[in-house]
């Protein structure tokens, strides 16, 4: 009767509960297996709650980067939602927000700018008159991220305007871990348009906040970026104290990209210090990882740079030239327009005769030193 009912919600609430914290840890399998022994307590009726719990599935996967699985676990959410038969509810409302707001992101992360901005016009009333504020917050978020994988990682003025928008709209939220995510934003749109300070402040910002909630994930992206906004403010020390201990949580998340990140970091902190061999092997282990991936991450310059100056100062051009080539990889992020102008005279060079190619080489390592690149 009612009794087992509400013996049945309470079970499943708690297993919810169990779930949502093993997410914040970066323990997804386990986080999984909680959210569906939650949706097998609750009574079919309650359609809302059954869609979150699949919602939150899919968030789990999106975090390991499982696309197919993620889209899946976002569709069943929103095929459960669609059961409802009686009057939709602000909860149901912002359920469904909430669906679209993910999947924008996981749209983000296959480098889907146009099916972002496609969900964002169809959703942006609900989003205006039925979100909450940090839903409002996100949705600037997601509209700001995608102007960022469209433009390859070279922000423009707009790309900020809304990172900071999505700031005003969420102000004072309990939501912690959703707020740390928004300002972490704000701090890798600064970053990419070269704002140091700035992006070491929001980046800090974002990451007391992570460690207040314990979302171990979030941390992760923090100090990831936090080690690349120092390296290119040439701050030597705090470089390596970001990117060890990105190295430390990356590895117990299992998070391929952040660990291969903190690797070539320490690359170029490697170089800077003189120890070539040390370069080589931490840019050489952040290459293979990243390859590795179903999905390749576009960094591979933040390790290709210092493994290409560690070659050539121990007179090695062929093997400089080789990790200066890896620059023009699929699917890397494109140079500046200068950068890469010069860069590709050195290959060129290099591949006439090799004849001035050391020196066209050493040209194009002061040109990446200048692009803060090196």
């Amino acid at each position: 009767g009612k009794q087992d009912v509400n013996t049945r919600r309470t079970g499943a609430h708690l297993h919810e509960g169990l779930g949502d914290v093993l997410t914040l840890t970066g323990d997804h399998v386990e986080a999984r297996e909680s959210y569906d022994r939650a949706r097998s307590a609750l009574p079919d009726a309650d359609v809302v709650a059954r869609s979150r719990l699949h919602r939150k599935t899919g968030f789990s996967h999106n975090l390991q980067r499982h696309y197919e699985e993620t889209g899946r676990a976002f569709d069943l959410a929103e095929e459960k939602l669609n059961e409802a038969t009686s009057a939709r509810t602000a909860e149901w409302w912002e359920e469904n927000v909430q669906i679209q707001l993910e999947r924008m992101h996981l749209f983000y992360w296959q480098g889907m700018a146009e099916e972002m901005r496609e969900i964002a016009s169809r959703f942006r009333s609900a989003v205006e008159e039925r979100g909450t504020p940090i839903q409002r917050g996100k949705f600037f978020q997601m509209l700001a991220l995608s102007h960022l994988t469209e433009s390859r990682y070279r922000p423009s003025e707009e790309c900020l305007g809304l990172a900071e928008l999505s700031i005003s709209e969420s102000e004072g939220s309990a939501n912690l871990s959703e707020a740390s995510h928004v300002r972490f934003t704000l701090g890798l749109i600064h970053l990419w348009r070269g704002n140091f300070v700035e992006a070491i402040e929001h980046a800090e910002t974002a990451l007391g906040l992570a460690e207040r909630v314990g979302d171990r994930v979030i941390q992760a992206r923090c100090l990831t970026y936090l080690a690349v906004a120092h390296r290119q403010a040439e701050q030597v020390e705090s470089a390596r104290s970001y990117a060890s201990r990105t190295l430390e949580l990356a590895s117990k998340l299992a998070m391929v990209e952040y660990v291969a990140m903190a690797h070539a970091n320490l690359a170029w902190v490697a170089w800077r210090e003189g120890d070539n061999a040390a370069t080589q092997r931490h840019g050489t282990k952040a290459v293979a990882l990243w390859h590795a991936m179903e999905d390749p991450y576009g960094f591979d310059w933040i390790a290709l740079w210092p493994m290409s100056a560690a070659a050539l100062a121990e007179g090695r051009p062929a093997e400089a030239v080789a990790h200066v080539r890896g620059l023009f990889g699929p699917n890397q992020h494109p140079l500046a327009a200068e950068l890469a102008a010069v860069t590709r005279e050195a290959i060129a060079a290099w591949e006439r005769d090799g004849v001035g190619a050391k020196s066209a080489l050493e040209r194009v390592l002061q040109a990446a030193h200048e692009a803060r690149q090196l």
